[in-house]
């Protein structure tokens, strides 16, 4: 290729060759070289200039999430025990029949001195694994015995809730009472307390025995 210049006396021509085009191109990559290894290079400083900031806001959300996570930690195990103390407290509080409940209720009325009786069940709804058995009956007894008989109740091994205590009459020193009380008994435990044995134990004023009511009826008569 020839160029010539105009103007000059003699006709001049300057001949480029592959190579000179070779080296433009090389030259254009380098100075675009330098223009990008400066940007990058300043795009590093201040990287550099907010690393120390950056380090101490990503340490505080890291302390931040193991302190959200610590009560995660072991969770299966947890799960696992807390599964096993609530099969233990079940199993302590809550009966799994009805001769369990009469015959625990005919030992406290033993041990206090006083007649439980005409004691009616009612059973609830089931709902998660327990049903609620409410229980009316007749207490009668003096007036220390039946105060220990009803203390008694309430710290009993078994749970057992005073619904309601109504004075239904008073001579000698002796007074009757309507109680009612609530209790909540495991289901899928015990067979159907179908044994019918005597479930409680004789009062201490009369022989009179509770009796749990038949598993095919929701209510019944100790």
């Amino acid at each position: 290729m020839k160029f010539k210049f105009p103007g000059s006396s003699t006709a001049s021509s300057l001949r480029i060759t592959p190579l000179h085009l070779h080296l433009a191109a090389v030259g254009l990559l380098c100075l675009l070289n330098l223009v990008l290894l400066t940007r990058v290079v300043l795009a590093w400083e201040r990287v550099r200039a907010g690393d120390a900031e950056q380090l101490a806001q990503h340490q505080a959300a890291y302390q931040a999430m193991l302190l959200k996570t610590r009560p995660l930690r072991g969770l299966d195990k947890k799960i696992l025990q807390a599964r096993k103390d609530q099969s233990k407290f079940y199993a302590q509080r809550f009966p799994a029949s009805y001769s369990a409940i009469a015959g625990e209720l005919g030992t406290l009325a033993t041990k206090d001195k006083v007649l439980l009786s005409r004691v009616q069940y009612a059973q609830g709804k089931p709902q998660f694994d327990l049903a609620e058995v409410r229980m009316d009956g007749s207490l009668s007894g003096d007036y220390t015995s039946v105060a220990y008989f009803i203390n008694d109740i309430e710290r009993d091994k078994l749970f057992f809730v005073i619904d309601a205590i109504a004075l239904s009459g008073q001579q000698s020193g002796m007074v009757n009472l309507r109680i009612r009380v609530s209790t909540w008994m495991r289901l899928g435990v015990a067979a159907a307390d179908a044994d019918t044995k005597s479930s409680g134990a004789s009062t201490h004023h009369a022989a009179q025995h509770l009796h749990p009511p038949q598993k095919t009826t929701s209510q019944g008569r100790l």
